[in-house]
């Protein structure tokens, strides 16, 4: 079961880079990225120490724009389908009619250390993670998509 650790909304400019990958924009139909793992074959000790997490930064949306994806993960050498994909979780935008056209960048960070061990892909160099639209499609950037360790 995955468990949403973090998310931070920063109406300042989002401040850093991702050593992850890049992706231009969300449109309407799921992406698909291989994410390399800093550390693989963690033993039980190092797991209990440190949540392996998906981040998900530089995500940009409107302010008064709805947008909602949902972020799965499969075995990096697995084709995606039902039987072998975990669902992370998702990143909601609900619309603030505050302040017409201005744009937040956020972050979303998501446990995964469950989901590996499901998956079976402890022993994996990377893991393919999917961003399904589900609404807002084309109204959304994401900056980049990593994993790190959080003690």
């Amino acid at each position: 079961m995955a468990h949403v650790l973090e998310c931070r909304c920063f109406i300042e400019p989002f401040i850093g880079g991702s050593s992850g990958l890049e992706l231009e924009g969300l449109g309407r139909d799921p992406r698909s990225q291989q994410v390399p793992r800093p550390k693989k074959s963690r033993s039980k000790k190092e797991k209990d120490d440190e949540e392996e997490i998906l981040v998900i930064e530089g995500i940009e949306v409107d302010q008064d724009v709805f947008v909602k994806f949902d972020v799965l993960i499969n075995d990096e050498h697995e084709v995606i389908g039902p039987d072998n994909t975990e669902f992370a979780g998702s990143f909601v935008n609900v619309p603030h009619k505050h302040k017409h056209g201005k744009k937040i960048k956020t972050m979303l960070r998501l446990g995964i250390a469950e989901l590996l061990e499901e998956l079976g892909a402890e022993d994996d160099d990377g893991v393919l993670v999917t961003l399904v639209p589900k609404n807002g499609a084309g109204a959304v950037t994401i900056g980049g998509v990593k994993i790190e360790f959080d003690s």
